[in-house]
């Protein structure tokens, strides 16, 4: 198991929970090591808090595990597919699940509880699970969203639901607040000119036209994600593709970056999407530039710039012109304001609340 991912040992906090005694089980969906998202980052967070232990059931689609148990830290464990973990088992046995076609996933002993973490709106490249939703809403006894748009749609069904936005890994991602060494593969650049820096999937609701404007304007873009289920090759003198890079590292490559995109096309998905990306941007420091999502807007409009094919220019001479320490400031205090362990605990206590009743 790599060290960087192993989780940091529980804390007292001046906010101190304690939930009543329950385990946390995430089913088969996703390779821990893959992309450290929402899944691997909420799980972390529940296992620090008092009462609660994680197990993550791991697909290890991406890396093979050296044991069928990892125990990650106190309450954190990480379980081969098909390994049998009723001894790791304390309290009420809850299934927090956000693959929808995880609704019916069971085990040897079933679940107390289920929460559908409802991450993405069931539209455009995410319309499959539409038929699915439902199914989901049923087998739930609570539901999460991470976007207002889900949370409208479904507030008046008559199950309880309530709002678990993603977060920032704070304490990660502020090392990119100095300018860390340049990693060896990192482009080198033109003296004075602009790096305009994304990470994630190289996926269809990027905007590449946009990202292509910004080049012809004389800023260099450097595109991190590349991967086995995600390739995007894009032939310009001002753009730089590179592949997926561990978690350990990000914030290397975020560090040489002046300012931060998250150029997504405005789809109806994307009306429902709350990107990790962006507090990670903002716990950075980094002046960010976004698309005009509406969770950005509705949130964080004060700490944002927001960019077209038309306005791009204007906006990036903008942010690079008003980087300054307060800015930088009011950005890396929302990045605090929003971090895991916080929706973590707001999770717990909605499931404390819902199964008490």
């Amino acid at each position: 198991m790599l060290n960087w991912l192993l989780p940091k040992k529980k804390v007292q906090t001046g906010q101190i929970f304690q939930s009543i005694e329950m385990t946390i089980i995430y089913p088969p969906a996703l390779d821990w090591n893959l992309l450290f998202q929402r899944p691997q980052q909420l799980m972390t967070a529940f296992s620090k808090i008092k009462g609660v232990r994680a197990i993550f059931i791991n697909q290890e689609t991406y890396r093979k595990q050296e044991r069928p148990i990892e125990k990650l830290s106190e309450d954190l464990f990480l379980v081969k597919q098909g390994i049998n973990y009723d001894h790791l088992v304390k309290g009420k046995k809850v299934l927090w699940f956000s693959s929808p076609a995880q609704y019916d996933y069971s085990d040897a002993k079933d679940f107390d509880f289920r929460v559908f973490d409802y991450l993405d709106n069931s539209a455009d490249e995410f319309a499959v699970w539409k038929d699915y939703i439902p199914r989901c809403f049923n087998r739930a006894d609570l539901i999460s969203t991470t976007a207002k748009i889900m949370y409208e749609a479904h507030k008046h069904d008559g199950k309880p639901i309530f709002m678990c936005p993603n977060g920032a890994d704070y304490d990660h991602f502020e090392k990119a607040q100095t300018l860390l060494p340049r990693p060896s593969d990192f482009p080198k650049v033109d003296e004075g000119q602009y790096i305009v820096g994304f990470h994630g999937a190289m996926a269809s609701w990027v905007d590449y036209s946009l990202i292509t404007d910004i080049a012809d304007l004389g800023y260099h873009v450097v595109l991190i994600g590349n991967n086995a289920l995600y390739q995007k090759r894009i032939v310009h003198p001002n753009i730089t593709c590179l592949p997926h890079k561990d978690y350990r590292v990000l914030p290397a490559y975020i560090a040489q970056f002046d300012v931060c995109i998250v150029p997504f096309k405005l789809t109806e998905m994307i009306r429902g999407c709350d990107p990790i990306k962006y507090y990670e941007y903002l716990a950075a420091g980094k002046p960010v530039l976004t698309t005009c999502m509406d969770e950005i807007i509705h949130k964080y409009s004060q700490v944002t710039y927001f960019i077209d094919r038309y306005n791009c220019g204007k906006m990036l001479a903008k942010a690079i012109r008003e980087n300054d320490h307060h800015k930088m400031a009011a950005r890396t205090q929302v990045a605090r304001a929003n971090s895991w362990d916080g929706r973590a605990r707001d999770a717990v206590k909605m499931i404390n609340q819902v199964m008490g009743e």
